[in-house]
Order: structure tokens, then sequence, then C-alpha cells
């Protein structure tokens, strides 16, 4: 296998072969340079692959057909213009994207940080897989699904109605018709075509309160709803022969149910019915319950990181993950009705899962036997699972490929994630090398280690020290986002995160000692870590952890007590900020990055009047850096885009206006137009250097 070939080799002599040597000191551009490879799909067939490649903002289609890796678009500017969603039609000729914006974007107008005229739009084009071709446009849209035939798209619109139009090809020309729209009430997601290419089930949410599946025919233009009940009804799943749509039923939302009355992001109403698999007749849309979820943990349906949450496998099975005994595994139960068969079983978490091409399969990324690590395993319908991948790396994005072979993304610490076809020896796909300043040689490699809360805790976290420590270092504290998230000791499979991590990197080159902390309310460590009774607006507990781990480190011989600072973004944002205002005595600079301040005011924003009663409210004004500002002495970088759609730009506008009222020191940095993570490669590049330089300013490291 190729990672024992790896191991073997060693890191320096692999670095040597892949990236030239870089100079001791390096800038922050340098290692965000690294290509970021994602949305990784393979063909119908199996026997092509496409993906996406970001080069330090510029963004494009790569493919290995023909038997070489080449672009298949041809973009190039740094415009924040996002390119997701890719399809191979099964011609394995051409392929669909979206481009514009960015997937959690979705709603409202395409975000444009780079001020275009005319605005740029979010929308739908077909290109040939030559790459020898220019992109045709085939609507606007928001998401785009392709048929199993390959001569429709259906799409979504940003206002959430459903559209369909044929695609047709003479010659090397791709063409597509007048789009058809579909007047039906509520905001369409999630939509599967049947494997026969006739019908279509989709999402239909009304109010946020319910939601139906719904069941429609194109060429008769009629539609049917699958046995609609006052419930919640997602994530239609299609039978091999088309005649039937398994989805997902939960509990409808009662009047005046905020997030106050949930546990952190996810409800926590064991008094409502637990969720449930229905299966429906896709002519008449009479359905049946086949298996629900028992009372207690697991009652609430948590979906894992896939597009699909059921796979209807071989023998009439579906397959789906469920946390019944507080950790995500893989089941399966009749389509006809029964018990569920347990396929996965230990302390680990079933992340994202694709269904081999028989489907009789399923390949998934999970952390089992290496809690802080990602690795691909398989399991078929007996039960026995079997690992694919392992270390020293991290595997992600499983993507299976005809004749039980398959492709994932690989990356490590230092070596930029690459594409990768397993076999012996396994297949890297190097769609963009890495400039000639990346610096390989000169990142670290993360120590996972552990530590105990106040509270008794268990927190995981990577700490990055500098190659050559002379003295006390200063430390830096690192939060990361979500929160439902995991960092790992090396690339991320979010680019976001991943750019987090290279942050990391770039901090130790200046001389820091970094810690990255996997705090509770995180994923991968089971539901009771990812759901403590007093986390988030709750009370925000989390943050002993993020003060354990800061006297953790100032315990440590090569760190400097008196020097320690703090960084995140959003939630990783609410962290420092919190941090700042509780103990300006550890935490003497920090920065805050796109961070929530104060749950009420971001909650009343967010359902538009005041929620939550004056007990709870209280509970959630302390669980933020607002209900300790008279404390907060520590100085503070924020920086916003104000084009953000997950945080209230008004939460910076208020914390910035209150701390200089007071005399804190703060220095900001606002891009208009911008997003809640920079899509401007080079805006990510200007926050990131001056977010150093200003911890720098404070804690004085010595550059490494």
């Amino acid at each position: 296998m190729l990672f024992r070939r790896l191991a073997a080799l060693g890191f320096a002599a692999f670095a040597a072969l892949w990236f030239p040597q870089a100079a001791r000191a390096y800038g922050v551009a340098d290692v965000l340079a690294a290509p970021f490879p994602d949305n990784l799909a393979a063909s119908p067939d199996g026997t092509v692959l496409v993906w996406k490649v970001d080069a330090s903002g510029v963004r494009n289609l790569y493919t290995n057909a023909g038997g070489s890796v080449h672009a298949i678009t041809h973009y190039t500017a740094d415009d924040g213009q996002d390119i997701d969603t890719p399809q191979i039609l099964p011609g394995n000729d051409g392929v669909v994207y979206l481009h514009g914006g960015v997937e959690d974007q979705a709603g409202g107008e395409n975000p444009n940080p780079i001020q275009q005229v005319p605005p740029p739009a979010r929308a739908i084009f077909v290109v040939p897989l030559t790459g020898r071709g220019d992109p045709v446009q085939i609507a606007e849209g928001n998401a785009v699904y392709l048929s199993p035939k390959g001569d429709a798209i259906a799409f979504t619109t940003v206002q959430g109605q459903l559209g369909t139009v044929s695609l047709a090809k003479s010659g090397d020309t791709f063409t597509a018709g007048k789009p058809e729209m579909l007047p039906i009430r509520g905001t369409v997601s999630d939509i599967s075509w049947s494997p026969d290419g006739s019908k279509i089930a989709f999402t239909s949410a009304r109010g946020g309160d319910h939601s139906f599946i719904v069941i429609y025919t194109p060429a008769k233009h009629a539609y049917v709803y699958a046995t609609p009940d006052f419930t919640q009804d997602d994530f239609a799943a299609w039978s091999p022969d088309s005649s039937r749509v398994a989805f997902v039923r939960m509990p409808g939302a009662k009047i005046g149910e905020t997030v106050y009355d949930e546990s952190t992001f996810e409800s926590n109403d064991s008094s409502k019915t637990p969720w449930a698999i229905w299966v429906a007749n896709a002519n008449s849309g009479n359905a049946r319950r086949v298996w629900t979820a028992r009372p207690g943990i697991g009652h609430a349906f948590y979906p894992s990181s896939s597009t699909a949450q059921l796979w209807w496998m071989t023998g009439n099975r579906i397959a789906f993950t469920w946390e019944g005994d507080g950790w995500a595994h893989l089941y399966a139960v009749s389509a006809n009705g029964g018990p569920a068969t347990r396929l996965t079983s230990g302390q680990f978490v079933v992340e994202t899962v694709a269904e081999s091409l028989d489907h009789t399969r399923l390949l998934y990324a999970t952390n089992e036997g290496a809690i802080d690590e990602r690795h691909i395993w398989v399991v078929g319908l007996d039960g026995h699972p079997k690992a694919l991948t392992h270390g020293p790396s991290n595997q992600w994005a499983p993507t299976p490929l005809r004749n039980g072979g398959f492709a994932f993304i690989d990356g490590w610490y230092a070596a930029p994630p690459v594409v990768t076809i397993a076999g012996n020896p396994a297949a890297r796909l190097v769609a963009v090398k890495a400039p000639a300043n990346y610096p390989a040689s000169q990142m670290v490699r993360p120590r996972l280690i552990t530590y105990k809360s106040s509270d008794g805790w268990t927190i995981h976290a990577q700490l990055f020290v500098p190659r050559h420590v002379n003295g006390k270092l200063p430390a830096i504290v690192f939060d990361h986002g979500g929160p439902p998230r995991q960092m790992l000791a090396g690339f991320h499979y979010m680019e976001p995160y991943t750019h987090l991590y290279e942050m990391n990197q770039y901090l130790v080159n200046r001389g820091f000692v970094v810690l990255s902390i996997n705090y509770r309310l995180g994923i991968m460590y089971g539901y009771k870590f990812r759901n403590p009774p007093d986390g988030g607006w709750h009370g925000g507990s989390e943050y002993k952890d993020v003060l354990a781990g800061a006297k953790w480190l100032q315990k440590q011989s090569y760190v400097n007590p008196n020097k320690v600072g703090i960084y995140g973004l959003s939630y990783g944002g609410l962290l420092t900020a919190l941090a700042l205002a509780r103990n300006s005595d550890v935490f003497k600079v920090g920065a805050d990055f796109a961070g929530v301040h104060d749950w009420p005011t971001c909650f009343d924003k967010m359902y538009g009047h005041p929620v939550g009663t004056p007990e709870q409210r209280k509970i959630a004004h302390m669980s933020t850096a607002e209900g300790y500002l008279d404390s907060w002495t520590s100085p503070v970088f924020i920086e916003q885009g104000d084009d953000d759609r997950n945080v209230p730009f008004s939460q910076g506008v208020d914390l910035a206006t209150k701390l200089r009222s007071r005399g804190v020191t703060v220095k900001t940095e606002v891009f208009p137009d911008e997003a809640h993570e920079n899509l401007v490669w080079a805006h990510l590049v200007e926050q990131y250097r001056e977010a150093a330089d200003f911890l720098a300013k404070y804690l004085q490291p010595a550059r490494s």
C-alpha cells in the first residue's frame, strides 16, 4: 500500500520528491497556497473521476478521463465564485456543475466579494470532459441534479423552487431546452431522481414546522405526496426498481418552540416521537413505517456528513446511520419492516458513507481504531467491517468505482491533500502542483495529546511546537468553529478548516506554540460529548475545556505562562471573545474572526423578534462574552465580512463599539461583501497576516 511505502520512505524524502526546499521563515501566503481538492465524484459506470481544485483562490474542475489528469474548466480569477456539485454525464463526455457563490451561502443573492459589475450569478453549466470546449450555461440555480439518463437536469432556484430542463448533445455541442418550473408551495430541497429517470422525489418544506416528501413525474406534470402528516419528512431514497421511495420522518415543531428548548444545535425534547423510516409507493404516494428509533439517546435524527442519509441495497434492505448507543453506526432494515441489523459497533463514528455501485457494500470514512484520525472502511450486509486505508495520513471522501475499486482524498500534515485511487501501488492524481515556495519541509508534525478539563472531561487536542525551542515560547490556543467539527493533526477535509490548520502552521513558524482544541460540543467522541446539558447557550461549559487547555500550556517547560493568546473563527471566535472577557489574566491577546458575542441578540435577529424566557436569556447571555465585558482588558483583533449569512454582522459592530467605549485596544478588519469565511483567497491572506502580526505584537515571539 502507498501508506506503508511512504512511512518507510520517511516524510523528508517524500517532501524532497514532491516539493522544493523552502527558506526557514515563510509567509502566510506561502502555506495557504497548498492546492485543495474537493467535490470528488465518479461517473455512473465508475470509470472516470472529476473533482475541484482550489489553487490560491482559482477554482477549476479536473478529471482523469483518457488516462491523464487534465483541467475541464479554465477559470483564472480569484473572485470568490466557487465550483461545486460536479456530475459526469452517462456517456462520460461531459460534466454538469454549479459555478458561483458557495454551497453554505444558499438563499438570497449570490455573494459578490470583489464587487463585480454586473454581479455574477450562481448558475448551472455543462462542459465537455475533454476540457477543450467552453462551458454552456443551462440555467441560474442553487442546486443541480443530473438525470440518470443524462437527458435532463432538475435544479432549485435561490428561492427554493423546482425546475427541470432538457439536455442534449450534437457533436461536441451541448444544448439545453427551456426550463420548466413546478408551481408547488414551499421550499424544495434534497432532490433525488428515480433510477429509471422517470420521476423525481424531493422535500417540500412548509414554513419550518413541517415538510413533505413529494414524488413528481415530469412527463405528466403530476405529483403525489408521500402520506403527508404533521411531521418533518426528508431524505428521500429510491428503490433500485424505481417503484418505491424510502424517507426519514421526524416530529414536527411545536408552536413557540425555539433553540432555547433544544440542546445545542439539535433537538433535546425526549417527549417527542422518535424519528422513523417510512417507505412510499412511487405512484400512489401511500407510505408505511418500516422502522422506528427507540426513545432516549438517538431518538432525534442525527444525519451523517453524506449527501444521502438512506441507502437502498440488494436484498430489499435499507441502510442508515443511528446513534442509539451513543455512537453513530450503520444499520440495515428490510424495506418491508422488521428489526434492524447492526453493521458496525464500537466507540467510533461513521461519518461519511457511499454505496458501492452494485449496492452490496457501504464505504465509509470513520475514526475507528484512531479516534483523532480519518480512514476508509467497508462493510456489507453481513456486518463484518474491514479497514481499507490506514495511517499515518488521513483519508476521506470515499468514492466507489467499478469492480469494487474506490477513490478517496488523502492528506497528511505537510503534503497537500491529493485525489488517490486505491491499488497496489495506489495512484495519486495530482492536478495542480504546489508552488515552488510552498514550505512542506518547514512544517511541523502536530502531536496528538489529551488533558483533563476542570470538571473531569477528557479533551483531545493537537500540539504544534516549533522545531527549535530556545527558552520559553509564547503560546496560542486555537478553537475550531462549528462547533460540530473535529480538527485533525493535518489537512482537513473541509477547506476553511484546512486554511485554519495552515494558519496554525504559520504561527508555529513565527515562533508560537499552538494548541488546537477539540472541545466538547465537537463530533467523533460520541453523543454525550457532543451534547453536554450545560453547553452552548445553556451554560457555555465548553469554555472550561478552553481554559484548561491554556492552563495545560502554561505548565509546559517550553511555554512562557505569561504570554498566552487565543484565536478562532465563528464558534471559535465566540470562544475567543469569551476567553478574553472572562480571563484577560490568562489570555493576553486574541483574534476573533466572525464570532457570536451575545446569544440572545443573535437569536432575536434570527427569529425576527425577542425569544426565550428571562431565565433562558440570562443563562445564554452569560454563556457569551457580552456577559463579562467589564473584566475584558486584553487587546483584540476583530474581523468579519459584512455579507456574513452565518453570524449577524451586528454582533461584531456591537462588540467593537462597546469595547472601544471601555478603553480596550481593538483592531478591526472588515471586508465589504465578503461571507462568513472569506471567499477571496487574497482577502484570506490579508486577514491571517494581519491577525498573526497583531498576536505577535503583544506576545513578541522569536521567529523560528
